[in-house]
């Protein structure tokens, strides 16, 4: 029979190396949307762009990141959904919303955002947390 301390020590080891091979992966990082890859097609590193997405413009500068094509990125991140902002009209941040997207209805609860527009965070999908 082992001893517990013999356990607890080969626990602690295992799990020390498991948090250390955890942290040596890169953090997640998205790919730009094909339609930032198409803005940059003919342009150069530093040139203005503009692209649509989800009938949203937005305005930016060529760039590439680490090994990626040469994309528009978004001179300031777009702000949350129309509908989004339209669920929490008349709403303060915490209270509760329902918003819909692609004909699914989310409960969620009305935040503030970095911009400072007060948009419904749907409660079953990932988002930023404030």
């Amino acid at each position: 029979m082992r001893h517990p301390s013999f356990i607890r020590a080969t626990l602690f080891i295992a799990g020390t190396l498991l948090s250390a091979s955890v942290a040596a992966q890169p953090p997640h990082h998205r790919t730009p949307p094909p339609e930032a890859v198409e803005a940059c097609a003919s342009k150069s590193s530093g040139a203005a762009c503009s692209f649509t997405v989800h009938d949203r413009q937005m305005d930016g500068t060529c760039a590439a990141h680490e090994g990626e094509a040469l994309a528009c990125r978004p001179a300031r991140p777009p702000g949350p959904p129309p509908e989004a902002v339209a669920a929490c009209q008349g709403k303060q941040a915490g209270d509760a919303c329902s918003v819909t997207f692609r004909d699914q209805a989310h409960a969620g609860q009305c935040r503030t955002g970095p911009d400072q527009q007060t948009a419904c965070f749907p409660e079953d999908m990932r988002g930023p947390q404030r």
